[in-house]
């Protein structure tokens, strides 16, 4: 232990972490455990040591701090909160007297954060539970998928374009295959007329049958008609639509990319030297107007 000087110390602190554990552990004997636990204290001296020689403890004190905290460590198993607050506390005051109001204050916060937050970890060390496994879990986590790059992907106004004329295109199809059917389909359904067995019919008790069943199925013609006149007034409408949509496409900008001078630098530059030579051309000739009569 007399081998620990200041300079020695000072000599640790310079070094790396793993190097200054094992060359501060060297000037203590470890006597308390001799197991994995003995690397646990060993890196608890080394830890709050380095604490003290950061806040510009004197050397003398970073020593005595170091020789303090690893009298501490072994008693660090089964203390409550309360009982760990006051062991630090008398301990402190005791064993480091010289150190200033700032550097107590300090170092009593760090020590007492340091071993209020880890108490367990530090209980379950010191009661030999170092060498326990520990079951762990592996979670998977989902990501969302990633977005193409922009200039890979679809512009606002073409995908809402072409979301409406999709669900244009299904409500046709749907209205054009109703119409199918309707018009394959039987349109009348004949019920069942009684004519009389015991009687001759004349021609017009058979006209008077006639009409009879006329009447009974011109509700369902007219029915039908009806039907089939909706049904090519709703087609006819949905066209009318996608055309519209259609051409509001093709006199958009910003949907469509031909046929328009705004959406065309080239034409625009094209378009720009042929009106200079028109005005140009009208000042040649108002030159030539004014000049012939003189």
């Amino acid at each position: 232990m007399d081998s620990l000087t200041g300079s020695e110390m000072a000599q640790i602190a310079r070094q790396q972490r793993e190097a200054g554990v094992q060359r501060l552990s060297c000037h203590f004997s470890w006597p308390e455990f001799c197991d994995e636990r003995r690397c646990f204290h060993q890196e608890f001296v080394y830890d709050i040591a380095m604490f003290a020689a950061a806040r510009g403890f004197p050397w003398p004190d970073v020593i005595r701090a170091a020789e303090t905290v690893k009298d501490i460590f072994p008693q660090l198993d089964g203390l409550d909160v309360p009982k760990l607050s006051s062991l630090l506390r008398d301990v402190l005051s005791e064993c480091l007297p010289s150190l200033t109001s700032v550097h107590r204050h300090e170092f009593t916060q760090f020590l007492t954060d340091t071993c209020t937050t880890r108490r367990r970890l530090f209980q379950a060390v010191v009661g030999g539970a170092a060498n326990m496994s520990i079951a762990q879990l592996h979670l998977e986590v989902q990501l969302p998928p990633t977005p193409c790059p922009l200039a890979q992907g679809t512009d606002l106004h073409e995908w809402e374009y072409q979301r409406h004329q999709a669900e244009l295109s299904a409500t046709l199809l749907q209205k054009e295959e109703k119409l199918k059917a309707l018009r394959n389909g039987s349109r009348v359904t004949l019920g069942e007329i009684e004519v009389p067995e015991d009687e001759h019919l004349d021609k017009e008790g058979v006209l008077a049958l006639v009409r009879a069943a006329v009447r009974a199925t011109e509700d369902q013609m007219l029915a039908s008609l009806t039907q089939e006149a909706s049904l090519l007034s709703d087609i006819l409408q949905i066209k009318l639509q996608q055309a519209a949509l259609a051409t509001r496409r093709l006199h958009n900008p910003v949907l469509s990319n031909a046929g328009h001078i705004s959406s065309h630098p080239d034409a625009q530059a094209k378009a720009k030297p042929n009106t200079a030579k028109t005005k140009t051309g009208q000042r040649e000739s108002g030159n030539a107007v004014k000049t012939g009569p003189q």
